[in-house]
């Protein structure tokens, strides 16, 4: 039985957020494709000397390394990242005699279009930002709480009280129906202390979420770069781009509520959040969805886009240059 949603996408963004996982899977990717359509895996594995060359030289940015630079980047793959890689099953590796193959598998993840679109440029080339904030970025999806965080923002037009979002985050993973009014004191504080601690500081060095220490205040960054960039619109933040596009073309207004925000407002006819009315006091505080793990399932349905979009996501990452022209570049 396959995993649910939210451990794939936890598990997707785990083996990206490491740089040379990301340039051993494009090596791979970019020799599979240029490989027969129908060849079995073992046939189109690439040696574990040759892999480590090519992740050396997309690391160093050079057409030529040393074989010191090339046998530091072999150690790791061989001791870390390929064991990770297998475990996820992502790669195979085949032994004939003292010559060791690895290749990709036909897992589904590598198929998901925002995965082929890292691949594509796994050094952030296009990436509206330098490599180094695409790690932190990464890094900071890979956590379902800060998803859930993003998603919960995602619907406020205005920085909210970190209390406030921790309560929200509260009912959301809880998952049984309940509202904000149902939280306890000692759950609200202990999930406000891992916010404000963790999870928002590194959502606010990934660009994603504007955070105020002083005044323990929080709001999805929606003017970030990160939204240009087709992988992240497309996959783990689809829901929160889709909602901040509604955002965008209503002037910033929230337009939709999660069940269990909803507080005794549902019996009132007053829907719309004002700046004398705080989140916790608003029918509409939060997200639609009833849990971090519909959250999450959402995310991942909205990662594979429709028919008619896949088109053109084909074309975008066919017209993005290999590794191979670029290092000629």
């Amino acid at each position: 039985m396959s995993p649910p949603p939210s451990t794939e996408l936890t598990t997707a963004l785990d083996v990206l957020v490491e740089p040379r996982r990301r340039y051993l899977l494009a090596t791979l990717r970019e020799h599979a494709d240029a490989s027969e359509p129908d060849a079995p895996p073992a046939s189109e594995g690439m040696s574990i000397d040759a892999l480590a060359t090519a992740v050396a030289t997309m690391e160093h940015g050079s057409a030529t390394v040393t074989d010191e630079q090339s046998g530091r980047v072999r150690l790791t793959l061989v001791h870390a990242h390929l064991p990770r890689l297998v475990d996820a099953g992502l790669v195979v590796t085949h032994t004939d005699g003292n010559a060791t193959t690895v290749a990709l598998t036909d897992h589904p993840l590598l198929e998901a279009e925002w995965v082929r679109s890292i691949l594509a440029d796994p050094t952030g080339e296009a990436f509206p930002a330098d490599e180094t904030t695409l790690n932190r970025t990464l890094e900071a999806l890979r956590s379902p709480r800060r998803r859930t965080v993003c998603t919960a923002l995602a619907t406020q037009h205005e920085a909210v009280p970190v209390s406030d979002l921790a309560a929200t985050v509260v009912t959301r993973e809880a998952d049984n129906g309940a509202g904000k009014v149902d939280v306890t004191e000692s759950a609200r504080t202990a999930v406000e202390t891992s916010l404000v601690h963790e999870h928002l500081p590194a959502l606010s060095a990934a660009d994603l979420v504007e955070y105020d220490a002083a005044a323990r205040t929080a709001a999805l960054a929606i003017d970030a770069p990160l939204w240009q960039a087709d992988w992240a619109t497309d996959g783990p933040l689809a829901a929160v781009a889709e909602f901040v596009r509604h955002r965008a073309e209503q002037g910033g207004v929230a337009t939709a509520a999660h069940d269990s925000d909803r507080t005794t407002a549902d019996a009132t006819p007053s829907a719309e959040p004002t700046t004398d009315v705080t989140p916790t006091e608003t029918a509409a505080a939060s997200t639609t969805g009833s849990s971090a793990t519909t959250d999450d399932r959402l995310l991942w349905t909205l990662a594979r886009p429709p028919a008619d979009r896949s088109s053109s996501r084909s074309d975008q990452v066919r017209n993005t240059p290999s590794i191979t022209e670029r290092e000629e570049r």
